[in-house]
């Protein structure tokens, strides 16, 4: 899976490295925070033009909120590396990666269409029906289809993906995981919680390491303790283990240092 930085991107470097990218691409954009089960259906949605077309992905390193400092961001649900994971698990053949900045906050949505158009050749895209970019929000699902009528890019507009009455959103996993409801967390996503542990800082207590989550902006459960899966470099189902989760990040009573954490759906327990 190719990934590609936004700066190289918008110099036209995409054609560059990508061969076949003149066929066409088929493009969907968004935040993917914790790649839950509706992004997962936008994501599909691309994989399901190849090979005609190239799946590709337009995301963020980091997400908009964290870079503004926006007040009550409380982290990241999946790390860079993991998501890039994901994405190259589900058939993803190229990732282009904003590295959100001011100066990118202020381009107004026409013109981000106009450079993702040019530069990336998108003849299929596929966006929720709540997308929204550019500066301040300036346009929506419906602006976006009438931006590329008359250029031969077909844009689907996907319905939510419902849990109960309501939308899967990235926010509503984010308070399930907070409050320590795993189990509804995991049906949210579709998937189990997890927190890649790679790259944070890590101290040897008695019996084990504390992982210092809140060094790499991600988002914990509540305090307590949970039971959970203990995953390496190696694939395997992982080691069975008893984490406690504190203010600043979770302690594995165990000799052995992890990759990353998988929670088992449930809540914390005494």
């Amino acid at each position: 899976m190719l990934t590609l930085e936004w700066s190289r991107f918008i110099q036209g470097a995409l054609k560059d490295e990508l061969p076949g990218v003149e066929q066409g691409t088929a493009l969907t954009v968004g935040v993917f925070d914790g790649i839950h089960r509706g992004h997962r259906a936008l994501i599909e949605g691309i994989i399901r033009k190849r090979p005609s077309l190239i799946p590709t992905v337009v995301t963020f390193k980091q997400s908009p909120k964290a870079a503004l400092k926006k007040p009550g961001w409380a982290g990241d649900i999946l790390s860079l590396n993991r998501k890039l994971a994901f994405f190259e698990n589900m058939g993803v053949e190229a990732v282009i990666l904003i590295d959100f900045s001011l100066n990118f906050s202020k381009m107004a949505g026409r013109e981000f269409l106009d450079l993702l158009i040019r530069r990336a050749n998108p003849l299929f895209m596929i966006i929720g029906a709540g997308f929204r970019c550019g500066y301040q929000m300036d346009t929506d699902a419906a602006q976006i289809k009438a931006f590329v009528k008359g250029t031969g890019i077909l844009v689907e507009v996907a319905d939510p993906v419902l849990e109960g009455l309501h939308p899967v959103s990235s926010s509503r996993i984010r308070s399930a995981i907070a409050e320590g409801d795993l189990s509804r967390a995991a049906r949210l996503l579709g998937r189990n919680v997890e927190i890649d542990v790679t790259g944070m800082a890590v101290s040897f207590r008695s019996g084990g390491w504390f992982y210092h989550t809140a060094s790499q902006n991600r988002i914990i459960p509540a305090p307590g303790r949970y039971s959970a899966l203990l995953h390496g470099k190696d694939p395997g189902p992982g080691i069975k283990a008893d984490v406690s989760v504190e203010k600043e990040g979770v302690f594995v009573p165990l000799p052995v240092k992890a990759e990353w954490i998988e929670f088992l759906k449930a809540g914390p327990y005494s």
